[in-house]
């Protein structure tokens, strides 16, 4: 857990200096952003569609 709190904060410091270097806004592409919050959902439905279409078991 501690290796996780390091790694948030080694991040936090670097983003921070990051935007000290560069302080203009950083623009994101919306699509990118919609990529981000869906996209692992979407392909764990699609995974397990594919392994349900795939299974040994035809009850399930």
């Amino acid at each position: 857990m501690s290796l996780t709190w390091l790694i948030a904060f080694l991040v936090s410091i670097s983003l921070r200096a990051a935007g000290i270097a560069h302080p203009h806004p950083f623009y994101v592409n919306h699509l990118l952003v919609w990529f981000l919050v869906f996209g692992p959902s979407l392909l764990l439905l699609i995974y397990f569609l594919v392994k349900r279409s795939f299974s040994l078991n035809p009850s399930i």
